[in-house]
């Protein structure tokens, strides 16, 4: 059953029992205070009919002191007649009948004081009195035609039985109406949803409002947002990984080529000794470079946030250690430190890795002077390393890409200086483990500006 559907069965229900039950009652209410009006007006009639004739039996007695049936029935007479006919009296002396103009046949032992009657689609009030003169008792009947409150109220049932059929329909009508208005924007979700189960993605949802459905589009709108986020993550680590499986194999095949070919050299005698030596060179270099590839590998493997220890770190003194590694390893490097003493949280092991690549790196992209400055400010509650060199600078596009695995920007330079495309992947896991990333900031041909932050430890102290 569909949603608008349930709508439109709901309200009609609802609108129907509670219109109809309030009508009802309404219609009932009145009826009965009619009713009860009517029959407090036939009481009073009724008392003064019995008062008038037993003042009227009392003033004609006989001189035996009996009824004087004659002139009882003259007043009786007069008495009906005096509206028309309409006053409808019976008066029983002794169980006989001395006057009687009810239009049906009346027993008045079945009725005790008061009851209803039904004759010929009518309904008549009957009430009953008796009245004792001279040891004699005459029971004074009178008979009212109530019809009329019976009828009212009938006719108003017919008429609110007609109002409440015209109302259902109009009902029916504004509601089907407004449950497809309502359920309009669902339809539009519904819709939208299969396009997404289809796989497509770049739709629009032209929903607007405060209401629920109003929030469950701008939601909808969301979750499309995320998923074709997450999408792009997905394929974006799909191509990461086959760059990363393709970037790995080749640098496997070149040396093991290069191995391969002068292990052939060697095996034959053709060769001057001088040759073979120069194969047996380059047969170590080739295999040293697997050593340092698989070195660098383990290294990125072995990063996990377990086996982090981050302790009190003095700026000053640790930056102090990094410099003479950084000359001692690159002794035409041009180092300069403007670092603020403070102490900050890390791992010194993996941080003296991380900034010593960041060195390295910056030293290979400088072909002249080898300048590097290191930068160590307070921001707020965080302590900003910038490390900038005078290097060939990156292009925006390759940016984003440069912490990948394998990933490099000039292979050509990195064959002449032994890269392997490793060291910012591995710095980047460092970093992440302490919570914070690499910023890059790079001019092609003036340099880049490498940024990261780590948290202060002795602010919290303050």
């Amino acid at each position: 059953m569909k949603f608008s559907f349930k709508v439109v069965i709901g309200t009609m229900l609802i609108v129907v029992v509670m219109f109809s039950l309030s009508g009802i009652i309404l219609i009932h209410e009145n009826f009965k205070n009619s009713y009860e009006l009517q029959m407090k007006t036939n009481y009073d009639e009724h008392n003064l009919e019995k008062y008038s004739i037993e003042s009227n039996i009392n003033d004609n007695l006989l001189s035996d002191r009996g009824i004087n049936l004659e002139e009882l029935k003259n007043y009786l007479y007069t008495l009906t007649s005096y509206l028309g006919n309409s006053r409808k009296l019976s008066i029983v002396l002794n169980d006989d009948s001395i006057w009687n103009n009810v239009p049906f046949e009346l027993n008045y032992k079945e009725c005790e004081t008061t009851c209803i009657k039904s004759y010929d689609s009518k309904k008549y009030s009957i009430l009953k009195s008796t009245i004792s003169i001279n040891k004699e008792n005459i029971e004074i009947i009178s008979v009212y035609d109530i019809s009329g409150i019976f009828e009212v109220r009938n006719q108003n049932l017919l008429k609110f039985y007609i109002i409440d059929a015209s109302l259902i329909v109009i009902c029916g009508c504004l509601t089907t109406i407004f449950a497809r208005l309502l359920t309009k924007p669902i339809k539009k979700l519904n819709e939208t949803t299969k396009l997404v189960a289809n796989g497509n993605l770049d739709i629009k949802i032209d929903i607007k409002g405060n209401d629920e459905i109003g929030e469950l589009s701008k939601s909808f709108v969301s979750m499309i947002k995320s998923i074709k986020n997450r999408q792009k993550e997905l394929e974006l680590s799909v191509k990461q990984r086959e760059d990363f499986i393709s970037n790995f194999t080749h640098e496997l095949k070149t040396p093991m080529t290069s191995i391969m070919g002068y292990t052939k050299v060697l095996k034959k005698d053709k060769y001057s000794k001088k040759d073979k030596e120069k194969a047996l060179d380059y047969i170590y270099s080739e295999t040293k470079r697997l050593e340092i590839l698989s070195h660098k590998l383990l290294d990125l493997a072995s990063l996990s946030e377990d086996k982090v220890i981050l302790s009190d770190i003095n700026t000053k003194e640790f930056f102090k250690e990094i410099k003479e590694i950084a000359i001692k390893r690159f002794q035409d490097l041009h180092l300069s430190l403007d670092i603020k003493e403070e102490t900050i949280l890390g791992d010194k092991e993996l941080l003296t890795t991380c900034i010593m690549n960041l060195i390295e790196n910056g030293y290979k992209a400088s072909d002249k002077e080898k300048n590097i400055k290191i930068i160590g400010k307070s921001f707020k509650d965080k302590y900003k390393i910038t490390i900038i060199d005078n290097g060939i600078g990156i292009k925006k596009e390759e940016i984003d890409r440069i912490t990948e695995d394998f990933y490099m920007i000039d292979r050509s330079r990195s064959k002449r200086t032994g890269s392997y495309g490793l060291g910012l992947g591995i710095v980047s896991k460092i970093l992440t483990l302490h919570h914070t990333k690499l910023n890059f900031k790079s001019e092609l041909n003036k340099g880049t500006k490498v940024s990261f932050d780590l948290e202060v430890t002795n602010i919290h102290e303050k």
